[in-house]
């Protein structure tokens, strides 16, 4: 019997390829029906709708139960969550960051957009590195929108979308390196906050913002080695009173850490957001374009301005003449 040496078996596989019409790559079909979606617009959609807020609030609960229990840790656990989770959000809704951990709470209802549209693929438009000339891509954005069930203001925000080029993801902030062990001035200036009552109301307010900028100032002077200071502190405090609907709370704190930055470009970021957040539509315009005055590559001002009807483009021209 003849010996089957690993050459002859080889080369008799690929002649058995060839006889079977395998050799060569099989023709491509007319056209090839992939649809696609707008990932910021995904991360909007669902980081605006009912689902996300009652989980964020699930979150703050959690945070303040293990405060109560002295659960240190755990509350040292969500404290790094919420500065991490704001930087997920600005790369997926201001840049190409990807969204599939919010694509599977929708995936039960994939298969019936896909059906609809002739679609045998549903991807992000960004992950799309090559097409070909048979290629036949469909935006399937709005259908995919629609089911986080989007509020007038959101479907504003998808909109503006259309017009607007994704941020670098290089040019997005990430969150600022821990500081060692130094205890968080945020916290501190909250501890004061919740001593004074600012939940009971507004009319309370002012009186503790004073307490607050002096316990501020104070510590910044006297304990500089002992509290974080770092320009995210006071900026992650103010994101979390917005998270709680705070709106007039967290501006106070942007305010105070623009006093604390005043060449902070974030700083101002924030406080136009939190602005635009209370629709106060003149206050964010002015600290937008601050903050792009700072810094003339942020794009997310840029985006947020033309958002509110100022052609960035035009005062840019104007300033340089």
């Amino acid at each position: 019997m003849r010996k089957l040496t690993l050459p002859f078996l080889i080369g008799a596989a690929a002649m058995a390829w060839v006889s079977v019409g395998y050799a060569q790559e099989p023709a491509p079909s007319s056209s090839a029906r992939i649809g696609t979606y707008d990932s910021r617009a995904i991360a909007i959609a669902f980081y605006g709708s009912a689902e996300f807020q009652d989980s964020f609030r699930d979150l703050w609960t959690e945070f303040e139960e293990a405060k109560a229990f002295g659960d240190w840790w755990r509350v040292k656990e969500l404290e790094a969550y919420g500065p991490a989770m704001q930087h997920r959000m600005h790369q997926q809704g201001f840049s190409t960051g990807s969204v599939v951990e919010i694509m599977e709470k929708i995936s039960d209802a994939l298969p019936e957009i896909a059906r609809g549209a002739g679609v045998s693929v549903i991807v992000s438009k960004w992950e799309v590195t090559y097409e070909s000339s048979a290629a036949d891509l469909v935006d399937l954005t709005p259908q995919l929108v629609a089911l986080f069930d989007p509020s007038e203001e959101t479907l504003k925000g998808v909109e503006s979308l259309k017009t607007a080029t994704p941020v670098p993801m290089d040019q997005l902030l990430a969150p600022d390196i821990d500081e060692g062990r130094k205890l968080s001035v945020a916290e501190a200036i909250r501890t004061v906050i919740d001593e004074d009552g600012v939940e009971a109301g507004v009319e309370h307010y002012r009186e503790l913002r004073k307490a607050a900028i002096e316990r501020y100032r104070e510590l910044r002077e006297a304990a500089a080695e002992e509290y974080n200071f770092a320009e995210s502190e006071l900026n992650a405090l103010g994101y979390r009173y917005m998270g709680e609907g705070e709106v007039d709370t967290a501006i106070e704190i942007f305010k105070l850490n623009v006093d604390a930055y005043p060449n902070g470009f974030n700083a101002y970021d924030s406080l136009g957001e939190g602005y635009m957040e209370a629709g106060k539509t003149e206050l964010a315009i002015q600290n937008y374009e601050r903050s792009l005055e700072l810094d003339p590559g942020n794009e997310n001002a840029k985006q947020m301005l033309e958002r509110m009807g100022v052609d960035v483009e035009e005062e840019g021209e104007e300033a340089g003449e």
